[in-house]
């Protein structure tokens, strides 16, 4: 492992168990076993580590998440859900660490990785269910498709407000499937 990807995995560790402001720039340094100018030569600051941590936490979890084929939009979000539950499980501190970033929300920090993120060819990106090209037969036509994707894209971003700080992956995975069951059953077809 050469020292950028030492820095890298020590801050993994150091940013999963401490939020932005009080993780430790010392302690990162110290755990992977670098000097401060070794630091310093790969990363300006804290905040350009955290941002390159969590670009390469979202292209690993893009690789892992984007390999989902399924045209109807609701086993689309099924799947996407115990995708995310199966990484979370099997990547505990980029679990820890994503859920430390989501309690950022509406910082400068926040703001600027999820721009970064958004914004950046290189990076992989999760494929959102508005992107997709979904089989639209269990939706009511009286729903534009402006609309439709536009409703899911606000559930999706803001799921994380129906997650508590305490729940654990079980109760996530359950609240996120009821959050899905209930966008099916507001959108099906029989609705009309």
């Amino acid at each position: 492992m050469n020292k950028k990807e030492a820095i890298l995995e020590a801050a993994l560790r150091e940013f999963s168990r401490n939020d932005f402001e009080n993780a430790s720039v010392n302690k990162i340094i110290r755990d992977a076993n670098t000097s401060k100018g070794n630091f310093y030569y790969y990363f300006n600051n804290k905040e350009e580590l955290y941002v390159a941590l969590l670009k390469k936490a979202w292209q690993k979890k893009a690789e892992f998440m984007n390999a989902i084929d399924e045209k109807d939009i609701f086993g689309y979000l099924e799947k996407q859900v115990m995708a995310g539950i199966i990484f979370s499980r099997e990547n505990p501190e980029y679990y820890q660490l994503s859920r430390r970033f989501a309690k950022e929300k509406n910082s400068n920090i926040y703001n600027r990785v999820l721009n970064e993120i958004t914004t950046e060819g290189s990076h992989e990106r999760i494929n959102t269910a508005t992107e997709l090209k979904y089989d639209r037969s269990t939706i009511s036509d009286i729903f534009s498709k402006e609309f439709v994707d536009s409703y899911i894209a606000l559930i999706l971003n803001n799921m994380d407000e129906l997650i508590d700080a305490n729940d654990d992956i079980p109760k996530i995975e359950a609240k996120l499937l009821l959050i899905i069951k209930v966008l099916k059953n507001g959108l099906e077809q029989k609705m009309k």
